[in-house]
């Protein structure tokens, strides 16, 4: 990750509507306008979450993991973000607070306060230890103050408690405090409670069990003034149509009354909306029998003159609870007016549109590369996606809808669904978008045959493992371009070991393959190798935990575990969890990497051969890389002849290389464009051409980057490294690179360029002889790909020898390159140079090398 700095209290700084507030008083009026959208409609790895937005503040309900993402893609602005609520202390729920936290800390969001069940807050804070830096402040509102209420909303907290006998029952899901005391590390060590950082919180099994649902009542808005009315009472324009807005009473030059009600709109009833999840149907009973709720689902006008049902209620109850009879007979209670909007896996897990459209575009590249996701496959099966995978019901049934993401609700001024954003997946008009481009298929045909002529004569016979899959390759924080770190490594049919699993990488692996293949997956994942201790390298880990274990239930299988290779540090992290949200050491055999070492294999030589066994390999090499304190990269070799090494997060690092030589796949972070070689090294990470000259000292045979910053490879781009040594112990490195783009998905590089580089150094050194070096460097390119070097050093050393040193060189090279971005997912680069090296000092004068490299460039970007 990348370090941030803190909001900035300047008044300056300072977002709009804070300034607003202050600039009135401290008070906002009261909205003129409210509505709900959905981000996430709750579909397989899509979290379920709504906002309410108002003119100036916006309030968020649930944020699972990828909430960040889609609010990102869809411009849903956080800024006005200052309260999140939480219906039930999940993973499902709280999953993606620390990536938006994180996100509104840098847009000056000051503080956001957390509505919900217990130990909420100390989850966020408990993660933010893992965020190199982050100082946006984290309150909790307990439910026990009662209602929060502010200009807009009174919003009424509802707790809804699991049954007694459930409780006493289930011990898998009921943490209990003896289950809880330790997370079992290699099966003998173990971390205590004292070790954890949270607030120490003696919590009983319901209120750690609870669930909370939210009455938001809005307060009343001003009445519209109606001027048709005012023309008709000959109320003349200016200042006595304000009075009159502020329901005062004004009276006429000619003596007449007029008062507000005569040209006022009606008084508005502000009807209620309900925001709830019943995590199970232990919660059936707390939830039918809760008093507020039930007030909210009155048919009597008379009653309703006391108690106005509820307008809208947003259910995030999952599959198996909406079906139950006693959750629709609940339903049935409320009038036939009031909406029902339904967030769970029954709805679609389209969200990020982005990444479709791009693959669609992709497809026409590489169908073999680039296969259409599974919804795409779906979608051109059945010609259209039926209603029910768009997230859309029959629209004159609005009694009933299943949420779509950007579905919004009006609430003020007008009332009814708005569908005009909704998230709906064309893949024909993306390939009309493409063949739309200027001369695309042109473009598209020379690269085919380019393709075809390069691979000619290649063994077709290829083998079909290892496979990769890249889930994310951005740091730091989720973007609408890529997914944080995640790499899926196949290595045989029926094995799987995940290379990092930040925020959103069981979604990434439902979207790319779907439900069915997905749970196949996860019920032969074996392994989960976790680099460091930063958040966008592990904050997916639950999720994933879970989804694995219902994968397995559902094949007949019981949750067996996974083995977590990791930093010890982890088990900080994994006992807070277990202790106040889910009991998982069932589901995780926690091997710390620090145990399997080189140097400690011969006190580890059982943990290590059962892992080698397990995973079928015969050497598996944690690397201690240079990054933040216990940062691992690895080397895996298998016992079919190939040899993979991750560097995860690093700076150029020597045991990284010597660990890695000869292997066949050297996957190495690249974070920093070369420009900002600096920047990286104060941040601890590598450029692109560093982390290619590790693969190089390496003798790797292929070279994948990732881990790429925000705005770093939005396209592809060209470059060429001169390295210059002018001392053994000192070095300069010149390069150029040059962008070039004809597709958002396609770039070819081939360019002209002029370049003249000049580099003179100088060294004095006394005692006990005096030297000195002088080295002159030049370098001229000339059109279209020719290069010319020439080079002179001269070293004169005096005392107790005089010494004369004279060399001359000269090299001319032909260099052919082809760069093709196949992004979001790849970018792969060709380059073929017939190199001439002329030395006077060689035994052999003239030499003709030929280089052919082909260099991946991990961009996947919607993956």
């Amino acid at each position: 990750m990348s370090k941030s700095h803190g909001p900035s209290s300047t008044t300056k700084d300072k977002l709009r509507h804070v300034r607003y507030r202050e600039h009135i008083g401290g008070k906002l009026p009261v909205p003129g306008k409210i509505e709900l959208q959905v981000i996430g409609s709750g579909g397989r790895g899509t979290p379920r979450s709504v906002i309410l937005a108002t003119d100036h503040v916006r309030y968020l309900f649930n944020c699972g993991e990828g909430t960040q993402r889609i609010a990102s893609e869809h411009k849903i602005k956080l800024s006005r973000l200052e309260n999140i609520f939480i219906t039930h202390n999940s993973w499902d729920n709280i999953g993606g607070l620390l990536g938006l936290a994180l996100t509104v800390e840098g847009i000056n969001v000051p503080k956001i306060t957390i509505h919900g069940p217990a130990m909420v807050e100390q989850t966020i804070r408990m993660a933010k230890t893992f965020a190199e830096s982050s100082n946006i402040q984290i309150e909790k509102r307990e439910v026990e103050l009662g209602a929060y209420e502010d200009n807009a909303f009174r919003i009424e907290y509802v707790p809804i408690h699991r049954s007694k006998s459930s409780l006493d029952n289930n011990s898998t899901t009921a943490l209990s405090t003896d289950s809880l005391k330790s997370i079992t590390v290699n099966n003998k060590e173990s971390i205590t409670d004292d070790e954890v950082p949270a607030k120490k919180m003696r919590l009983s099994q319901e209120e750690l069990c609870s669930a909370v649902a939210y009455i938001c009542k809005p307060h009343a808005g001003k009445r519209r003034l109606i001027l048709e009315k005012c023309v008709d009472l000959n109320v003349p324009v200016g200042p006595l149509l304000g009075i009159l807005k502020n329901e005062e009473s004004i009276t006429l030059q000619d003596g007449t009354v007029v008062m507000p009600d005569q040209v006022l709109s009606p008084a508005e009833k502000p009807y209620p909306i309900i925001i709830l999840e019943c995590p199970s149907v232990e919660y059936l009973d707390s939830l039918m029998s809760n008093k507020h709720l039930n007030s909210l689902q009155m048919k009597d006008k008379e009653e309703e003159q006391h108690n106005l049902p509820a307008e809208l209620v947003v259910h995030m109850s999952p599959v198996e609870v909406l079906d139950h009879p006693k959750y629709q007979n609940w339903i049935k209670r409320f009038p036939s007016e009031t909406r029902h909007l339904i967030l769970n896996e029954s709805t679609s897990g389209i969200a990020n549109l982005g990444l479709f459209k791009i693959q669609t575009m992709l497809n026409l590249l590489s169908p073999s590369i680039f296969p259409l996701l599974h919804h795409q496959k779906l979608s051109l099966q059945k010609n259209s996606l039926n209603s029910t995978e768009n997230g859309q019901v029959d629209e004159t049934n609005n009694q009933l809808q299943l949420a779509c993401t950007n579905l919004k609700y009006h609430l003020r001024p007008r009332k009814g669904y708005n569908r005009d954003q909704c998230i709906y997946m064309d893949n024909a008009s993306y390939v009309s978008e493409a063949w739309a481009i200027p001369e695309f298929e042109k473009q598209l045909l020379h690269f085919h045959t380019k393709v075809n002529e390069l691979t000619k004569g290649q063994d077709q016979n290829l083998v079909k493992y290892p496979r990769i899959l890249f889930l994310g390759t951005g740091s730091s924080v989720p973007s609408k371009r890529r997914n944080v770190s995640g790499i899926l490594l196949q290595t045989e049919p029926d094995s799987c070991i995940l290379l990092d699993c930040g925020e959103g990488t069981a979604g990434q692996l439902y979207r790319h393959y779907g439900d069915e293949v997905t749970d196949n997956i996860l019920c032969n994942l074996k392994a989960i190798f976790i680099s460091h201790m930063h958040a966008d390298h592990h904050l997916g880990l639950f999720g994933l935990l879970r989804d694995r274990a219902k994968a397995m239930e559902k094949n007949g299988e019981t949750p067996s575990p996974v083995l977590l290779l990791s930093p010890i540090q982890i088990n900080r992290w994994l006992h807070f969890y277990a202790k106040n949200i889910e009991d998982i050491q069932h589901l995780i055999q926690l091997v710390p990497l620090g145990k399997i070492l080189p140097h400690q294999r011969e006190k580890q030589a059982e943990l290590y051969s059962s892992i080698l066994q397990q995973l079928n390999l015969v050497e598996f090499v944690p690397v201690e890389v240079d990054h933040c304190k216990n940062a691992f990269g690895v080397s895996l070799s298998h016992s079919s002849n190939w040899k993979i090494v991750y560097s995860g997060d690093t700076m150029p690092c020597e045991r990284l290389v010597n660990a890695g030589k000869n292997c066949d796949l050297l996957i190495h972070e690249a974070t920093m464009e070369d420009d900002l070689e600096e920047e990286a090294k104060i941040k601890t990470h590598s450029t692109t051409s560093q982390a290619i000259n590790i693969g190089m000292k390496m003798n790797a045979k292929f070279i994948l980057l990732n881990h790429f910053t925000l705005l770093s490879f939005l396209f592809s781009f060209f470059f060429l490294s001169f390295p210059f040594s002018l001392f053994p112990f000192f070095s300069l490195s010149l390069f150029l690179s040059f962008p070039f783009s004809l597709f958002p998905f396609f770039s070819l590089s081939l360019f002209l360029y002029l370049s003249l580089s000049f580099s003179l150094s100088f060294l004095f050194s006394l005692f006990p002889f005096l030297s000195l070096s002088f080295s002159l460097s030049f370098l001229f390119s000339l059109f279209p790909f020719l290069s010319l070097s020439f080079s002179l050093s001269l070293l004169f050393s005096l005392f107790p020898f005089l010494s004369l040193s004279f060399s001359f060189s000269l090299s001319l090279s032909l260099l052919f390159f082809l760069s093709l971005s196949l992004s979001p997912f790849l970018s792969l680069s060709l380059s073929l140079s017939p190199f001439l090296y002329h030395s006077p000092g060689s035994t052999s004068q003239n030499k003709t090398l030929y280089h052919l490299s082909l260099k991946s460039l991990a961009a996947l970007n919607p993956l």
